[in-house]
């Protein structure tokens, strides 16, 4: 088998979620280099012995994740979601809406607690596994913005994973970035870190045991300090988003 998923996984009865699952973490991870052909659904059901039906509704819930691209018919490949297309044509959709960034707070604020609820639904130990070796991550480089940004777009990447809710997802990462004012007083970047570090240890807490109701709502206590946070680095939630943060990636 091309891919060398043989002995990684026991499935007599993997369901698809799981099966998907398993394969994401191969892509991300690199084990399954991004171009890499992957079996057909009758060879990948014959050696994992599942069924075809299986493994073809896996395959689908990758494509539609981006974690694969058919390249023919017969054809599919490994791949690594593209979401700068989607970020780039939502943004001029709101430019031309003349949406404030109030209007994408409160789009944030509806959606992202929904989100973290499905995740802490759907959890595995795996994933929250997955989740606290980001937070270790995070907890060493709280006076750099620039990693610690980094580590938040892998944390809410992992939970929109763990969600398995691409629709969601994309919506959510079509909004990145437009909430967040640069600072370089090194204060603000301080107390930053460590919100988003207290809010995310929080978070994990809820989605470890499975709490939606608590999981929302430290995700929504959450973002509304970083409201706070916005504020004081000077977003104007009544400007409109073409004159603050427009085009950061």
């Amino acid at each position: 088998m091309e891919t060398g998923l043989n002995g990684s996984m026991s499935v007599d009865s993997l369901a698809y979620a799981e099966l998907a699952e398993v394969l994401r973490r191969k892509v991300v991870s690199g084990e399954i280099p991004e171009g890499k052909r992957l079996p057909t659904e009758l060879a990948l059901a014959s050696e994992m012995g599942i069924s075809r039906s299986t493994v073809r509704e896996a395959f689908r819930v990758l494509q539609a994740w981006g974690f694969l691209r058919r390249i023919s018919p017969r054809v599919l490949v490994a791949a690594k979601p593209i979401s700068s297309a989607a970020q780039r044509e939502t943004r001029i959709a709101l430019l031309e809406q003349k949406a404030t960034h109030d209007d994408v707070y409160q789009t944030m604020y509806a959606l992202v607690p929904a989100l973290v609820a499905l995740a802490a639904q759907r959890a595995t130990d795996a994933d929250v596994e997955a989740l606290r070796s980001i937070l270790t991550a995070q907890s060493k480089c709280l006076t750099d913005i620039r990693a610690s940004n980094r580590l938040v777009g892998q944390f809410h990447a992992e939970i929109g994973a763990i969600s398995r809710n691409p629709a969601m997802v994309i919506a959510r990462a079509s909004l990145r970035n437009l909430l967040m004012p640069n600072t370089d007083d090194p204060d603000q970047v301080l107390r930053l870190t460590h919100w988003a570090f207290d809010g995310h240890s929080k978070i994990i807490t809820a989605i470890a045991e499975h709490d939606p109701e608590i999981a929302a709502l430290v995700t929504r206590r959450h973002i509304e300090k970083f409201r706070s946070h916005w504020e004081t680095a000077g977003l104007d939630f009544n400007s409109e988003i073409s004159s603050f943060g427009f085009g950061s990636e």
